[in-house]
Parts: structure tokens; C-alpha cells; sequence
């Protein structure tokens, strides 16, 4: 019965935030290109250095969400919590098997679809063991003293 009702929460959570994303994209981008009408914008690379500070913000969050749960993770090892985390990861960020179904549905062929998610998956990887591997360093050097 728990897993049932947690399965109901997680519906209600998402199709929550499915109705807005739907509602948002109606809207949004119309609303978006008025209000930017006239309006010059720097290209993303001229950014790169608040990009490249601000990113620690998902190394931080992966970092606490593994602390918080390390517990549960170190039951599987570290290689398959490594794995484990970093499709916990990929698939909040809808990234696991939304994104990639989406890509394929709307006509881009299988291996566009494996490649380009692929390197979303890539982030996720290389983030899920650097945070495993670090936190449990860490963690353990700080138990030997």
C-alpha cells in the first residue's frame, strides 16, 4: 500500500509539472519574443565564466542529495551506486529516458537520439562518480583522524 501511495505522489508531482510546462509552452514564447523585441543579448560564450562559477550549483546539490542517502547507496558498492546516482540524476533532470523517447518520437533517427543524449548521459556519469567517489574519500579520511 505505501509503495501505491507513493507511486499516486509521484503522479501527482508530475503531471503538476507537466500541466505548467504544457500551459508555459502555449504562452511563454510569445510572451518572451515581445518583451525581448529590440533587446541585444550576449551569445552564450561571452558568459562562459558565470556559466562555468554558477555550475557548481548541480555539484553541490548532487553532492547534499548523495550525503543525505549515501546510507541506502553504500548497500549496492560504490561502481553501482555510482550508476544508480548518476540515473537518479539524469532521470530528475528528465534527461534518463524522457528526453531520449522525445527525441525519437518527434523523428530524429536511433543513433542522433544515442549520441546526443548520450552526452547528457556523460554528465551525469562523470557527476554521479566524482560526488561517489569524493564524498566517500572524504568521509573516510575524516573517520581515520
Amino acid at each position: 500500500m505505501k509503495i501505491l501511495l507513493i507511486i499516486v505522489v509521484a503522479l501527482l508531482a508530475s503531471a503538476s509539472s507537466f500541466i505548467v510546462h504544457v500551459a508555459t509552452v502555449e504562452w511563454l514564447p510569445t510572451w518572451v519574443g515581445s518583451q525581448m523585441e529590440g533587446v541585444v543579448i550576449q551569445p552564450s560564450w561571452s558568459v562562459r565564466y558565470v556559466a562555468g562559477i554558477t555550475s557548481i550549483e548541480y555539484g553541490l546539490a548532487a553532492s547534499a542529495l548523495y550525503y543525505l542517502g549515501r546510507n541506502k547507496f553504500l548497500s549496492f558498492g560504490l561502481f553501482k551506486s555510482s550508476l544508480a546516482f548518476a540515473a537518479l540524476l539524469a532521470a530528475a533532470h528528465g534527461s534518463f529516458i524522457r528526453q531520449p523517447l522525445m527525441d525519437y518520437i518527434i523523428g530524429n533517427p536511433l543513433h542522433v537520439v544515442l549520441v546526443q543524449n548520450g552526452f547528457k548521459w556523460l554528465v551525469w556519469i562523470l557527476m554521479s562518480f566524482i560526488v561517489v567517489y569524493g564524498v566517500e574519500l572524504i568521509v573516510e579520511r575524516a573517520s581515520a583522524n
